[in-house]
């Protein structure tokens, strides 16, 4: 490995690693600006001049001197707050984040690296910042940069282990015999190197390796293929069983026929007062018959028993297999939620409102492929809570509600493999009136058909693509696009959305998913003859309806489901089949109803058979035509 690879390798551990750091920075500047006791103040402090600290001395062994020399003020800044040589304040705080911000920025670019006048410009707010309020202790003095043949020690002994681990011993070992990354100036022979304290590590990673997405993507495909596996024996075990059913109505035949063949074989003797030799060898071959498939009989049964066996050995090790590969796909909502603390302050600060965000269930496990589709969805729908429903300080004087307003996110794993989110806030709320005017004035709907909504029917057209109720455009939101992007990302994930309002009281919406989108669990119907799955997780109820209760409705066939009339459709003819469904009963039918956030229908079905858990793979472009089909199993 030549010096560029390996300074490459370097920079992009440290690249990851420094986000890590950086995140916790921010988390931990937010708690600080909250807390009101002196003692948890120092805790957070100490935490927080430790991360400048490890962020300095892993950018300087990788020879990213902006980062170094911008960490290297801000731990001045910190350690100056620690002797409570700064008095912390709004703009204090401020200049922190942007200072976080500025180097989040920095590792955005390919270079990593920014422009001269930037990094001055930053450097000196925090010179301002800790020139202009300290008076007693002046700012420590830069350590020189590690000259290059001693970089492997250094990158040894400031970079955590977490990073030494991704860049690997063969980094580590060529680096010991001479590689030099980077341009560094030699230090000075009568200045010592700066001691450096151990890197702080972050107590959620652990014993951890980094690996590419893509690459745990890839593997928990495989892993999924391993369902194939597990059908096809259950699918073989019931063939057996069936041949096993075949033997034994064979057996209940064969039985009955013999007796009716002695007793005949008896009489003719009898008529005939002498043997009969022809029928005694055809009731010799009987029997033999009766032996040998007897002896096949059982010898199916034990395979049957190896079978089933064997079945549930491999069940129990595939969905092992299975909920291990699962579990190394989900991560703590923490890594979503992460910045949504900084940027609810920021928001908040831009158009003078004092917000609190309050974050539960960040520690609670879900898919990352889940949390990827949400983010921007929940960014969203935060910025409609900062920019709609809370009002500014005088404003909820006003109300007599608190100054400060309240953001909540809560997240809580119930029952069923699922994952209720849960986001809102205490300010305006869906005012109906206003919906229902902005929808009639947007043209989509009428605005006699506006009066007849219920309240809450009304603040649900928020959900319609292009309504908003802002009466104009802002840098944050009013465009009428996030809600229908919302509900649309929630359904296509398989989950569920409601949503509850009190004007002047404040909003909230609860999404429920799966926690995990690793498998798809179907279920299983018979349609003129054919089986077809339906989505479990879009499943309201399966009904046994009398066929003289179906009503009609606007020329469409209507039943009656929790009090209120539900769409009928024949499932044969929605998927364009040419046999119609098979009723076993002139007056009963049933019906398999489903349903997402907004509305429900009722498809009649031959039978509803079981659930099941199967392997899912879309259609492909050929079959992209084909309607009403997700895909194939």
């Amino acid at each position: 490995m030549d010096e560029q690879e390996l300074l490459r390798r370097l920079r992009e551990a440290f690249k990851m690693e420094s986000a890590e750091r950086l995140a916790s920075l921010s988390t931990r500047l937010m708690e600080l600006e909250k807390t009101e006791n002196t003692e948890q103040g120092q805790e957070i402090l100490e935490v927080i001049y430790r991360e400048a600290h490890s962020l300095k001395g892993a950018a300087r062994a990788v020879n990213l001197t902006e980062i170094e020399a911008i960490s290297q003020s801000m731990e001045g800044v910190f350690g100056a707050m620690k002797r409570q040589e700064i008095t912390l304040s709004s703009t204090v705080f401020d200049t922190m984040h942007e200072v976080v911000s500025f180097i989040e920025n920095i590792l955005a670019t390919e270079q990593q690296s920014a422009g001269k006048d930037e990094v001055s410009a930053i450097l000196q707010q925090l010179e301002n910042l800790h020139a202009g309020q300290t008076s007693q202790t002046k700012p420590s003095p830069a350590a020189e940069p590690p000259a290059a043949n001693d970089a492997a020690k250094q990158i040894k002994d400031t970079m955590s282990p977490l990073l030494r681990e991704q860049t690997g011993k063969q980094a580590l070992a060529e680096a010991d015999s001479g590689a030099k990354p980077g341009t560094a100036t030699k230090e000075s022979s009568d200045k010592p190197h700066q001691k450096l304290e151990p890197a702080v590590e972050n107590p959620h990673l652990g014993n951890r390796v980094r690996i590419s997405t893509d690459r745990l993507d890839r593997l928990l495909l495989k892993a999924e293929e391993m369902i194939a596996v597990k059908l096809s024996l259950s699918q073989e075990v019931n063939e057996l069983k069936k041949l096993c059913h075949i033997f034994e109505h064979w057996h209940k035949k064969w039985t009955r026929k013999n007796a009716l063949l002695r007793r005949y074989r008896k009489e003719l003797s009898i008529e005939r007062e002498q043997g009969d030799t022809k029928s005694a060898e055809i009731q010799k071959f009987l029997d033999w018959n009766r032996d040998f498939i007897n002896s096949m009989h059982k010898d199916i049964r034990s395979l049957t028993k190896t079978a089933e066996l064997n079945q549930r050995f491999f069940d129990r090790k595939i969905n092992y297999f299975l909920e291990e590969m699962k579990s190394v796909i989900m991560l703590p909502c923490t890594t979503l939620f992460a910045p949504f603390p900084r940027m609810v302050r920021e928001l908040g600060r831009s158009q003078d409102k004092e917000i609190d965000l309050d974050l539960q269930g960040a520690e609670i496990e879900i898919d990352r492929r889940i949390l990827e589709e949400l983010k921007d969805p929940l960014i969203h729908l935060l910025r409609n809570c900062v920019d709609h429903g809370v009002e500014n300080p005088e404003e909820r004087r006003m109300l007599n509600k608190p100054a400060r307003g309240r953001i909540f996110l809560h997240i809580n794993q119930i029952e069923g493999g699922k994952v209720e989110i849960t986001l809102g806030d205490d300010g305006h709320g869906i005012d109906p009136d206003m919906v229902r005017k902005s929808a009639v004035k947007r043209g989509l709907i009428t605005a006699e058909d506006a009066a007849r909504l219920t309240e809450k029917e009304a603040q649900g057209l928020i959900f319609h693509s292009g309504m908003s109720t802002a009466s104009s455009l802002s840098k944050i939101s009013g465009r009428g696009l996030g809600m229908a992007i919302f509900l649309e990302r929630v359904e296509k994930l398989g989950g569920q959305l409601d949503f509850a309002s009190i004007p002047g009281k404040g909003s909230s919406f609860t999404v429920c998913l799966p926690l995990s989108l690793a498998t798809f669990r179907g279920t299983l119907v018979q349609v003129a003859g054919q089986l077809f799955l339906a989505p479990s997780s879009h499943l309201v109820a399966v009904l046994h309806v009398n066929a003289a209760t179906i009503r009609t409705v606007e020329n469409k066939a209507t039943i009656t489901y929790d009090g209120e009339p539900l769409s009928l459709a024949g499932l044969a003819d929605t998927l364009h089949m040419n046999k119609p469904g098979i009723r076993k009963e002139s007056n009963k039918i049933q019906v398999m109803v489903l349903g997402t956030s907004k509305r429900r229908i009722g498809f009649e079905v031959d039978e509803v058979l079981a659930e099941q858990e199967v392997l899912f793979q879309e259609l492909g472009k050929q079959l992209l035509r084909v309607k009403n089909f997700a895909g194939a199993t």
